[in-house]
């Protein structure tokens, strides 16, 4: 082989060498989430929660050789996605603001949230006994469906702890008026504070329905990649009904 033939082979092995190691490196991800929302993300719950599991599930074989997940406060784990000093956060609602930030994958489930009252302060039969009221929503969360409209509109005040379990406990010393949230994570709150169940309910209407989602950074390199996998492996559990046996297993 003559010398033009061995530069040619030495460019071809570095060139291989370089995909297989960005190969290597595109196999680990690491992603976020943020603790005590049941049954979906909470650490207190075998595999993290139905989501949590579902996304390690879906990126494991999609053959990626290690899926680590950490665990912030919703609002830090949101910065570090949009950052992307983190592969990906879930499970996150569709705003247009979040939009300018972030992809969005398919939808992995949907969740009602409601606007719930103490039984020991005044009455909330309806939703429209919402308006001019102070409405408890973690740092972090969302403003969606009709309390988002409300916020919009100036017709109701905000109020903003950084977790649901100090909004009941806000609700329970008549600090605010209602709080926002759906069913499993408002008795998984309200558990965390001490609170008896009883001294709670809430409108039977519900404010909002979410489709929950897997998200990713913009500014992540490989953002549409795992995006797209993702899909694809949600799709794969969805057909073969692994995914609906898999939220089976949660009531919500």
């Amino acid at each position: 082989m003559n010398r033009s033939h061995w530069r040619a082979l030495k460019w071809v092995l570095i060139l291989w060498g370089s995909i297989l190691a960005v190969s290597a490196q595109a196999r680990e991800l690491r992603f976020v989430t943020g603790d005590a929302f049941p049954p979906f993300t909470d650490r207190d719950i075998a595999g993290g929660g139905i989501v949590t599991e579902i996304v390690r599930t879906v990126f494991e074989r999609a053959g990626y050789e290690t899926v680590t997940i950490i665990w912030r406060s919703w609002l830090k784990g949101y910065e570090l996605t949009v950052e992307g000093n983190v592969d990906g956060t879930f499970p996150y609602a569709f705003t247009r603001t979040r939009a300018k930030s972030v992809l969005f994958s398919d939808p992995i489930t949907s969740l009602k949230a409601y606007g719930w009252y103490s039984r020991n302060g005044a009455s909330v039969d309806d939703k429209v006994d919402l308006l001019g009221k102070s409405l408890c929503l973690p740092l972090g969360y969302a403003e969606l469906g009709y309390a988002g409209r409300l916020f919009g509109n100036g017709q109701a005040k905000r109020v903003s702890p950084p977790d649901m379990k100090t909004c009941f406990k806000l609700l329970d010393a008549g600090r605010v008026d209602s709080v926002i949230s759906p069913i499993p994570e408002a008795l998984g709150a309200i558990q965390a504070a001490g609170l008896p169940f009883d001294d709670f309910g809430h409108i039977e209407e519900g404010l909002s329905d979410m489709p929950l989602h897997f998200i990713v950074g913009k500014n992540n390199a490989d953002a549409a990649k795992i995006i797209a996998d993702f899909n694809v492996g949600l799709l794969q559990l969805r057909q073969s009904g692994e995914l609906a046996s898999i939220l089976a297993t949660a009531e919500y």
